[in-house]
């Protein structure tokens, strides 16, 4: 495996951490996006100014096409797809929402064919589709019905409805991002998705009126010991990681590896909420492991 698959992979093992404890965090979709994008801001400023000192590299060398397309990512992948993504995540729980999430890969594979140029061979196809079956797979165990925090409760429908106009978002956003990460650090292009997104959603909050309510809660110490946390595995090491992931291997593929987080979340469930695996969460487990190998190939 290359340096790009070993990034998507392990920024879906931090994105699987990450969203468990999101799972938990007592806000809005809206609001969460809003604080995790702000946070993610200064942390990742703090990445890209110690990866400057340690490089011969500067801080900013991105031009304004990279901007552009960069922005573009933040504001369809970031601001829309993890303010969906979150909703989902509340409603149907860790497990449901992340299979929803796995068909990016499938948007992802068209939208890198249609845009990009890429073509796809026939055993990463083969593994994109033993990916998304095994994902699926351990993803619908039924135990995953009992674990929706129950904190803004929807329907199954609304749930399963946006966390695909979610998967939509995160593919779009992905195609931007790969196609201005040929001449831009992986740092540097993590530190402008979340830039843009923490400026456009602070703009949202703001025009909705709750930007002082959105700030209180956030600051709460019975919220921060989990959205803290979050930010930091799911939010700066899953974007960072999730940009090397794009820049080193096709878009398809690099979705395809960073959808594998239901695979991590299963020990992470475990772990936190008590839920044993079943058979049909280690069959999955082997299945999706296998397209992982495939696709990666």
């Amino acid at each position: 495996m290359g340096r790009g698959e070993t990034a998507g992979l392990l920024a879906a093992a931090f994105w699987a951490t990450g969203s468990l404890m999101y799972g938990r965090t007592r806000l809005t979709a809206l609001s969460m996006n809003y604080g995790k994008n702000v946070i993610a801001t200064f942390v990742l400023l703090a990445h890209l100014w110690i990866a400057a000192l340690m490089s011969s590299r500067g801080m900013f060398e991105a031009d304004a096409a990279a901007w552009g397309w960069l922005s573009l990512s933040a504001l369809i992948g970031i601001v829309a797809g993890d303010t969906f993504y979150f909703r989902s995540l509340q409603i149907l729980g860790p497990r449901r929402a992340l299979v929803v999430s796995t068909t990016s890969p499938v948007f992802a594979a068209f939208l890198g064919w249609s845009f990009l140029g890429e073509t796809i061979s026939l055993a990463c196809g083969i593994g994109i589709a033993l990916t998304l079956l095994g994902v699926s797979v351990v993803s619908m165990d039924r135990k995953s019905e009992h674990e929706a925090p129950g904190l803004f409760p929807g329907s199954l429908r609304h749930g399963v409805l946006i966390g695909t106009a979610g998967a939509l978002c995160n593919a779009l956003g992905a195609v931007a991002s790969r196609h201005a990460m040929l001449n831009v650090d992986a740092v540097e292009a993590a530190f402008i998705r979340i830039l843009v997104s923490a400026a456009a959603s602070m703009v949202i909050v703001r025009a909705m009126g709750s930007l002082q309510a959105a700030n209180r809660e956030i600051l709460k110490p019975a919220v921060i010991r989990w959205f803290l946390p979050a930010v930091l595995c799911g939010t700066w090491l899953g974007i960072w990681l999730s940009q090397i992931a794009y820049k080193y291997s096709p878009v398809a593929v690099a979705t395809t590896l960073t959808s594998t987080t239901p695979i991590f979340a299963i020990p992470l469930v475990y772990f936190f909420l008590g839920h044993r695996p079943t058979f049909s969460g280690v069959a999955g487990t082997v299945i999706a492991v296998t397209g992982v190998w495939l696709t990666a190939r």
